[in-house]
């Protein structure tokens, strides 16, 4: 008996140490999906704007288009690399059952080392996450637009350490051509330490009816 615990031992042990078998070794959890707030790292986002871009190559879709996204830093308060990153494609409309599905299907270039796509809400590629905590100065990958969805704008968070991050980091508008509706954007998910605005004040309004 003894030999055969110490057999399951050493196989645990080893599959401890196989990179991917650890839960979230490196990257995102699924769970971040909607608020795409790295709770895990104790601290508010900088409100400070943020010292990174994300670019297109178009800023209109038609089914089946792909646009290339490219993520830069940009210098500002000395910042030079990123080590950590989520970004999806959201509907630009203010007035959504679902504001933060992320629509589209994301690809990265042959031998990326650095990111990874993750499954958001069952979509397959809806995200566009790192894998690792490397120190990056600029990255390019791609997105396959669905059908006719209505606006999207790319949003992201960008990680440069444990401590100093930046949400709703938001691209250029692109534009559904097949769509009438009004050309607005909205901010994304607002929110203090990965929970919803809108959830903390429907907890207060609640507990101020309590109280009474």
């Amino acid at each position: 008996i003894q030999v055969v615990n110490m057999q399951n031992l050493v196989l645990l042990a080893a599959l401890v140490f196989i990179p991917g078998v650890t839960p979230y070794p490196y990257g995102p959890p699924l769970g971040a999906c909607m608020s795409m707030f790295p709770k895990g790292h104790g601290v508010d986002a900088q409100k400070s704007p943020p010292p990174f871009e994300i670019l297109v190559n178009s800023t209109s879709y038609r089914e089946a288009d792909v646009i290339q996204i490219t993520i830069n830093t940009t210098g500002l308060q000395g910042v030079s690399y990123y080590e950590g990153m989520m970004i999806q494609a959201r509907r630009s409309a203010c007035d959504l059952d679902k504001p933060t599905k992320s629509h589209g299907k994301f690809s990265l270039q042959a031998n990326e080392w650095f990111l990874d796509t993750m499954d958001c809400e069952n979509n397959p590629q809806s995200a566009v996450v790192h894998k690792n905590h490397s120190h990056v100065e600029s990255n390019v990958f791609y997105w396959t637009a669905p059908a006719p969805t209505g606006h999207i704008y790319f949003i992201g968070t960008i990680v440069k350490n444990k401590t100093l991050f930046w949400t709703n980091v938001l691209s250029p508008l692109i534009k559904d051509v097949n769509s009438n509706e009004e050309v607005k954007a909205c901010s994304g998910v607002t929110s203090i330490h990965g929970c919803p605005l809108t959830s903390i004040i429907i907890l207060l309004f609640s507990a101020i009816l309590f109280l009474r």
